[in-house]
């Protein structure tokens, strides 16, 4: 079943405090965590190809909801213990108009491509606490050895020479983030 998740502009949230500027932070979270590192910063490709989109994220990017997607999953690494699940989905549109880009990026940041592009627009961030039974809590908990009660996540889009896509981004149990 592919639950919905209820995402909301961060400022209706009650925010865990600890969480706060990492969930409404409009810079590269690729930046933000390679300064908080205390190892090396590092990102773990975990998928990328073209697979079904879930329906929230099918209707955010304007696409039909049987419109396969091109799909990026990598682990945002410190040293070897991930801090955050990302998961992008890019429509078939704006694959094609940059694909090149998309495919040489492997092991890199998708965050390090996308804030040096001077054409670069983000769209509005919104929230969200993931519970165990929501279809993105699954995908981001299947690598830990323990699922968490729950997980924050922030997703936008982001426009590329006015092409869109979905960035979500599911912060892990971590001590950077644990009350």
């Amino acid at each position: 079943m592919n639950f919905r998740s209820h995402w909301q502009p961060p400022l209706t949230q009650s925010l865990p405090l600890r969480l706060r500027d990492w969930l409404t932070g409009t810079g590269s979270l690729t930046r933000q965590l390679t300064e908080a590192c205390e190892q090396e910063f590092s990102v773990r490709l975990l998928h990328s190809g073209w697979q079904r989109p879930l329906a929230d994220e099918s209707l955010l990017l304007n696409q039909p909801l049987s419109q396969l997607m091109y799909s990026r999953e990598v682990h945002l690494m410190d040293g070897e213990k991930a801090e955050v699940y990302a998961r992008t989905m890019v429509p078939k549109r704006t694959y094609e108009a940059m694909q090149a880009r998309f495919e040489s990026l492997g092991n890199r940041s998708l965050g390090q491509m996308l804030f040096n592009d001077p054409s670069l627009q983000r769209g509005e961030i919104e929230v969200t606490c993931l519970q165990p039974q929501d279809s993105l809590f699954k995908m981001a908990s299947r690598h830990l050895e323990q699922a968490p009660e729950q997980l924050w996540a922030r997703r936008s889009c982001f426009y590329l020479e006015d092409k869109g896509l979905l960035v979500n981004e599911i912060f892990l149990p971590s001590d950077k983030w644990s009350e």
